[in-house]
């Protein structure tokens, strides 16, 4: 079967469109570098690659599938007559889990050798005491992608590694132990390091806020890769001013950018990073390959890869 299909993004790959008349023979793909400038082919567009504003939702009558230019996604990208829609979206999640996961791991090491107490150094000191990872336990917030790999690489430098998820059923390899979210809280108290790898969905915005962070161990580490509405920002500074917390490394924050009145650019125990745990991922090939494979499948009428939950966002 064949269909209509249009690149509305900026950053579309200039060889996108060839690729997929190769892969699909007789399909029509037409590049816009803004939505506004594809009004006219809205009206018989069966499927659309980026991002389809609320104010051209109503244009596209025979839209069927939106493929988003995006892994996470968030309650901004989403509305009400798109959710209430017929219209599959999908996403590109799974194109960056290694990166990801290597950002998770980078904080790890960075706090365990206690680059927080020795950056910027301006002379010849011993600083605070190295951590023992061997005695040590992380808990991944989120192990359904990213956090799957963080775990096998923290347990393969001996850590004990405890994993919560509301979709994975059984342990990844290099977790100890496999929780509910439901038993989050109970067991926030036993790790040294957490980290959220989970995407923004309703039930994750503001989910670590003052009781969360009330839980974990004194003297453990914060680290979110994941999304920075995830975290209830006043509540983490709280936890950190009052030594709760032995420090934060954050690469998502709520707002974003962080403002320079920001009491945490002033806290030599958080370690920031502006949002690029991705950076250098060969992720464009990568979703190439996914709406590739995409267009396959919704030519050919078979389920499609990556399909998210409108309602939630993921």
């Amino acid at each position: 079967m064949s269909f209509k299909i249009l690149l509305l993004s900026e950053d579309v790959d200039p060889s996108w469109p060839q690729k997929i008349r190769a892969a699909v023979p007789g399909v029509e793909v037409k590049s816009f570098a803004r939505p506004q400038d594809a009004v006219e082919d809205l009206a018989d567009a069966d499927a659309i690659y980026g991002t389809l504003p609320p104010e051209l939702f109503s244009h596209a009558k025979k839209l069927r599938w939106i493929a988003a230019a995006r892994a996470g996604l968030g309650g901004a990208w989403f509305y009400d007559a798109l959710v209430k829609s017929p219209v599959v979206v999908t996403n590109m999640r799974g194109s960056y889990d290694d990166h990801l996961a290597a950002h998770i791991v980078a904080f790890v090491l960075a706090f365990a050798r206690r680059f927080d107490g020795y950056l910027p150094l301006r002379e010849w000191r011993r600083g605070p005491e190295m951590l023992n990872l061997q005695d040590m336990t992380l808990l991944l917030v989120g192990v359904g992608g990213a956090g799957a790999v963080a775990g096998k690489l923290c347990a393969a430098l001996g850590l004990t590694v405890i994993g919560s998820d509301p979709r994975i059923l059984e342990a990844p390899e290099g977790l100890a132990k496999l929780i509910r979210p439901d038993q989050l809280e109970e067991h926030l108290g036993q790790a040294d390091f957490v980290a959220v790898t989970v995407p923004e969905t309703p039930d994750t915005v503001g989910m670590f806020d003052e009781n969360l962070f009330g839980r974990m161990k004194k003297g453990a580490y914060f680290i979110n890769i994941a999304r920075g509405a995830i975290v209830v920002t006043d509540a983490l500074i709280a936890a950190l001013e009052r030594g709760h917390l032995a420090g934060a490394g954050l690469d998502v924050v709520d707002p974003e950018p962080l403002p320079a009145d920001s009491p945490l650019w002033r806290m030599p125990n958080v370690l920031i990073t502006p949002h690029i745990a991705v950076a250098g991922a060969p992720y464009r090939e990568k979703w190439e390959e996914i709406l590739l494979q995409n267009c396959r499948r919704f030519a050919s009428g078979q389920p499609l890869l990556n399909v998210v939950d409108k309602a939630n966002w993921y």
